[in-house]
């Protein structure tokens, strides 16, 4: 395992890269869980293959970054605040999406994340 420490603005800087093609590039990433509402957390979760998410949907007006032919209609949801909660949706290859903390992101492909 890499012990090498990257910063978070770093990590932020790498999530909302695109490669050549202009897609989300893909990272894997390991963050703890938590829920102030329920009290529940603690869990670690790593996703190995993971991208962040570029367009707002609506469920079941998704649109993936991968296709290039696609109309956005009156299907945009509600504004997340990502920078005032410190949040990101992330999109995963079998089409989930995840939604992270990111001050609770522990590790990014494969080195440690440091505040």
């Amino acid at each position: 395992m890499n012990s090498e420490f990257i910063r978070l603005w770093d990590v932020l800087d790498i999530m909302d890269s695109v490669d050549a093609e202009g897609r989300p590039v893909r990272f894997q990433v390991k963050y703890v869980t938590a829920n102030r509402t329920t009290g529940e957390g603690g869990e670690i979760i790593e996703l190995k293959d993971a991208c962040k998410c570029s367009i707002r949907m609506k469920r079941g007006g998704e649109v993936f970054p991968q296709r290039k032919n696609f109309a956005v209609t009156d299907k945009l949801a509600k504004d997340p605040r990502h920078w005032v909660n410190s949040t990101r949706n992330l999109l995963l290859p079998n089409g989930q999406k995840r939604k992270l903390h990111i001050r609770l992101i522990i590790e990014f492909n494969h080195r440690k994340v440091c505040y």
